[in-house]
């Protein structure tokens, strides 16, 4: 009878922590100077316009975000570049022509949460290769970008493009800390990355993960938004980087 209570005490756990996980929509971050990261955009509503998530461009014609961004169909959504600071007819934008989300993404638990859009940019400025060989040895400092809230309190997402820098943690630091129901899966294809009073936020998911000039990852989720001690999970692109250069190939 006593194992049962604790099966039943666990079981109902599993439940509400199930509820904990949130989806990371910079707090604490900075201002992006102009025309100094081009390649972080806002993807938006294509209806009235309001930013939803993050994006990331890897070419004039394709760009990657956290799959559950994505929900809808193509139309349902454009791209603006607003750190695009040099175009003297307004911030770019492109619409969403296709949409790729991972085959083995899983809503409840996020694993392998990026998908791959179809765009169409009209310039080239994105030929350089900005994506990792690989996921092995990924550690030190990065910088996260988005548009997402800038305070916990006063909810809002920005126009102007912020960043700050976190730093990796290995999967085991990032269990202890988050617990196991929330960290992410060691298959999962996930990473974590913890900053000193800044952290990626509502608005802030499918947004770069950047380290020593490679995008290593898109913000995905975390437990709330800049809690002390807890790091923020990011869908790894070199775990990915395969199945990201298959897809864009055949866009």
């Amino acid at each position: 009878m006593f194992r049962n209570k604790i099966l039943c005490y666990l079981y109902i756990l599993i439940i509400s922590c199930s509820e904990c996980r949130r989806i990371k929509r910079v707090v604490g971050g900075k201002d992006v100077a102009c025309g100094t990261q081009l390649r972080a955009a806002s993807l938006r509503n294509s209806s009235n316009s309001r930013h939803l998530c993050g994006a990331t461009i890897l070419s004039h014609n394709n760009a990657i975000t956290a799959a559950h961004c994505v929900q809808n169909e193509p139309d349902y959504y454009f791209m603006q570049l607003n750190n695009f600071c040099f175009n003297t007819q307004g911030v770019p934008k492109t619409p969403v022509l296709k949409i790729t989300r991972h085959d083995l993404y899983e809503p409840s638990s996020h694993v392998h949460d990026i998908a791959v859009l179809q765009i169409k940019l009209n310039f080239t400025s994105f030929n350089a290769t900005i994506l990792p060989n690989s996921s092995f040895g990924v550690s030190g400092k990065c910088t996260i970008y988005g548009y997402g809230y800038k305070d916990v309190e006063n909810k809002g997402t920005t126009e102007t493009l912020q960043s700050a820098e976190v730093k990796l943690i290995s999967l085991d630091e990032c269990t202890s800390s988050l617990g196991p129901y929330i960290a992410p899966q060691p298959e999962g294809g996930m990473i974590c990355a913890i900053g000193d009073g800044v952290d990626a936020c509502q608005g802030d998911s499918g947004g770069p993960l950047i380290c020593s000039g490679y995008i290593q990852g898109l913000s995905s989720y975390g437990l709330g938004c800049n809690i002390p001690g807890k790091p923020g999970v990011y869908v790894s692109t070199g775990a990915h980087l395969t199945w990201i250069m298959r897809v864009s190939e055949e866009n």
